[in-house]
This record gives structure tokens, C-alpha cells and sequence, in this order.
């Protein structure tokens, strides 16, 4: 009975394992896919036709339940999405950049703004103490 036992722990401690990597691979699958979906515009198609490759084969070793299939497609998809966020960070640093100097233009400009209410709140004060020595 231990030996059944210890037989069982051993198969259940392997499907354990398979289903913690399905899972893995499903979550990473949807991040993948929603960061595809939410930052099309600015990810190239060969990064894109990549993932989507990899996507398949992940999903394709999912069904198969086989673990080292499964975390090699896995591997292989994390390495590819990294690429994702690569392209997004170059665009994004040069947008960034853009970004960066028009708000440095318009805090000068806001700037310039307030100094000049500073100074007419200060003459409209001085011309007010003129009035009242008269």
C-alpha cells in the first residue's frame, strides 16, 4: 500500500507540474496577446508574425500535455515577447523625447505667464500707493 503509494505521489507530482505550466502558458498567452492587441500600431510585423508563431506552438504543446514541449514553446514565447517590449520602448523613447521638450515649452511659457501677472499685480500696487499720497 506505501508502494502504491509512493507510485501515485510520483504520477500526481508530474501532472501537478504539467498543470502549473498550462496555466504559466495561459497567462503568459493572454499577456501576449492583449500587449498584440494594445500596441498593434507600434510593434513591426515580423515581431508580430514571431509571436503569433510562437503563440500557436505553445498553445499546440498545451494540448499535447507534454511538460518539456510545453516549457520549451513557453521559453521560446518569453523570449520572443521580450521583443514586444523592445519595440515599444524605442518608439516610446523617441516619443518621449518629443513629449519631453513640449512640456518643457509650455511650462516656460506658463512661467513667463506668471511673472507677467506678477509684475502688473506689482505696478497696478505701486500705482495704487501713488494715488493715495496724492
Amino acid at each position: 500500500m506505501v508502494e502504491e503509494a509512493e507510485a501515485a505521489r510520483d504520477a500526481d507530482e508530474a501532472a501537478k507540474k504539467v498543470i502549473d505550466l498550462k496555466n504559466e502558458a495561459d497567462q503568459y498567452i493572454y499577456n501576449t496577446e492583449k500587449q498584440l492587441q494594445e500596441h498593434a500600431a507600434r510593434i513591426p510585423q515580423n515581431v508580430k508574425d514571431q509571436v503569433t508563431g510562437d503563440i500557436s506552438s505553445l498553445n499546440e504543446a498545451v494540448v499535447a500535455e507534454d511538460a518539456e514541449k510545453i516549457q520549451e514553446a513557453l521559453e521560446r514565447l518569453k523570449n520572443s515577447s521580450m521583443e514586444i517590449g523592445k519595440a515599444i520602448y524605442s518608439q516610446g523613447d523617441s516619443q518621449g523625447e518629443d513629449q519631453g521638450e513640449q512640456a518643457d515649452n509650455e511650462e516656460k511659457s506658463e512661467e513667463d505667464k506668471t511673472e507677467e501677472a506678477e509684475k502688473t499685480e506689482e505696478s497696478a500696487e505701486g500705482e495704487k500707493k501713488d494715488e493715495e499720497k496724492k
